[in-house]
């Protein structure tokens, strides 16, 4: 009876992660410049779906309160900008769960008074100073999710990427660095982080 050669050894397990690395955001000194203002990302849980994101410029006489920019709508229905004036986060009905500094930017793309909205809490739809010049050149995302009954019998389904308000945040970050006014770390980071 002839023996049988060995068998090789079993490969190793694939070890798959669904996690995201942990990265760091880009640090932010805690030495204001002289004239600039810090700009958060504000996350918002949404739970079961992606989380809401959006942008707060913060006063330098109030804290705690600022612009808030953003995209929002749905998927559903599409985008639209938004910029909330003197957004006060410790009397707001829904407070971020968490809010991380970006970046100082400096005073000549914006204004206290453009921030807290000449002493009125609003709503704009328009940009009204460099920085938000510079993140409105980023369109808000248009409607990307499609009903069944939206789609042809017998055409073939391609795949649609959603775009919703962190699609908004993170290629306006893109934006802004092309602009000069973020740091190519800070949309690098956002656009690992995105869900």
């Amino acid at each position: 009876m002839s023996e049988l050669p060995t068998p090789p050894p079993p490969p190793p397990p694939l070890v798959a992660s669904s996690r995201k690395p942990s990265l760091e955001p880009p640090p932010v000194s805690k030495d204001q410049p002289p004239g600039a203002f810090l700009v958060y990302l504000l996350r918002y849980n949404g739970y079961p779906f992606n989380d809401h994101w959006a942008y707060l410029v913060e006063s330098n006489t109030h804290p705690r309160k600022g612009a808030r920019i953003h995209a929002t709508g749905t998927v559903k229905d599409g985008f639209r900008l938004e910029v909330e004036r003197l957004l006060d986060l410790d009397s707001t009905d829904n407070p971020p769960t968490d809010r991380t500094p970006l970046a100082w930017v400096d005073g000549k793309y914006v204004t206290e008074d453009v921030i807290l909205g000449g002493g009125c809490h609003g709503l704009d739809s328009l940009p009204n100073c460099p920085l938000e010049q510079a993140m409105f050149k980023t369109e808000a995302p248009t409607k990307s999710l499609n009903s069944a009954s939206e789609d042809s019998a017998g055409k073939a389904f391609k795949r649609i990427v959603q775009r919703d308000c962190q699609t908004w945040v993170v290629e306006s970050a893109e934006q802004l660095a092309a602009d000069g006014i973020f740091s190519q770390e800070v949309a690098a980071y956002l656009r690992a982080i995105k869900q």
